[in-house]
């Protein structure tokens, strides 16, 4: 079965708290950096596949800068600069999270996937 925007959501909210759970534990090793970067895989894959209407009621989330972000890690990894990454998990991860949790009834608990 197709995943719906609320599933969708809440695998861009599992995939943050992935991350989060993991900040400030073997930060500079590199099988954190590759999960991390798989979670902002994840994050940027279901934002890619949500629909207009859900991404239209939840206006202040960058849906451009997050699916672009997917892109630019994916198709760029050789590329990619650590410090922006850690930049996003630090200011970008927490507001899409709390955009994603208020005021709209995502479900913030891990589904699993």
């Amino acid at each position: 079965m197709k995943p719906t925007d609320q599933d969708r959501a809440a695998h861009i909210v599992a995939a943050i708290d992935r991350i989060q759970g993991w900040t400030g534990t073997y930060t500079h090793h590199e099988l954190y950096r590759s999960a991390v970067m798989r979670q902002l895989e994840i994050i940027g894959e279901a934002a890619n596949h949500l629909s207009d209407g859900f991404k239209a009621i939840h206006p202040t989330v960058p849906w451009k800068q997050v699916t672009g972000f997917r892109n630019f890690i994916v198709h760029h990894y050789w590329d990619t600069d650590w410090s922006e990454v850690e930049r996003t998990i630090e200011l970008d991860l927490p507001r899409i999270r709390s955009a994603l949790t208020a005021n709209h009834g995502v479900d913030d608990s891990d589904p699993g996937s």
